[in-house]
C-alpha cells in the first residue's frame, strides 16, 4: 500500500479523520484513518466528484449520556453524511458506499461467550448497515469483522480505497505526550 509520502507526491491535501469525526469534500484530496472496533464508511457521489468518510467508536447515539458530536455514532455519523450530501443537492439513491472495520479487539483468551457480548466492532457494523439501509443505501465493497486493524485512504474524487490490514505490532496506543 502507498504511505502518506507517496499519496503526498500527488498533490492531493490529505486529512486525517480522526475517532467521531466526519469529513465531506466537493474538491479532490485524500482522506485517511486507521480502524480497530470503530467503524468507517466512505460515501462517494460519482456524478460530482464528492466525497465524505465518517470514523465512528460505538453503534448508536441511544448509548449517548448528553449531547455527543454526531459523527462518534455510527447510526447518526451515516444521518450526517447523508444530510451533507443532500444540502449539496445530492441524493443518497445516487451515493456509493463502502464498509470498513470493526475488528474484535478483545483478548482471544477471555471465553467466547464475553468476546461476543463485548464485541463492539460488529454492533458498529451491524448498526452501520442498519442506518445505511434506512436510506436504501448498501455497501458496493466491505472489508469488516476480523481480528485486525485497518488503515485507509479514500479519494474523494475517484471514490478508489487503499487498505491495509495490521497486524498487531502496528496498532499501538501511545500514552499522552509520546510521539511515535
Amino acid at each position: 500500500m502507498p504511505t502518506n509520502a507517496s499519496f503526498g507526491s500527488l498533490g492531493l491535501p490529505i486529512a486525517h479523520v480522526s475517532i467521531g469525526d466526519c469529513a465531506f469534500a466537493t474538491r479532490p484530496m485524500l482522506l485517511t484513518t486507521v480502524l480497530g472496533s470503530c467503524v468507517c464508511a466512505t460515501f462517494y457521489h460519482p456524478k460530482r466528484q464528492a466525497g465524505g468518510m465518517f470514523h465512528a467508536m460505538l453503534p448508536d447515539a441511544s448509548m449517548a449520556r448528553h449531547n455527543s458530536r454526531p459523527c462518534t455514532f455510527a447510526d447518526q455519523a451515516v444521518a450526517s453524511l447523508v444530510e451533507r450530501f443532500r444540502v449539496q443537492g445530492m441524493k443518497a439513491a445516487d451515493l456509493v458506499v463502502k464498509l470498513f472495520g470493526g475488528a474484535n479487539t478483545m483478548i482471544s483468551s477471555q471465553p467466547i461467550a464475553l468476546r461476543e457480548f463485548l464485541d463492539v466492532g460488529k454492533k458498529n457494523v451491524d448498526s452501520a448497515r442498519a442506518a445505511l439501509a434506512s436510506f436504501g443505501l448498501h455497501p458496493v465493497a466491505e472489508d469488516t469483522l476480523g481480528s485486525r486493524g485497518r488503515k485507509l485512504f479514500f479519494a474523494t474524487a475517484t471514490g478508489q480505497v487503499w487498505l491495509t490490514r495490521l497486524t498487531p505490532g502496528e496498532l499501538r496506543t501511545l500514552p499522552p505526550g509520546e510521539l511515535g
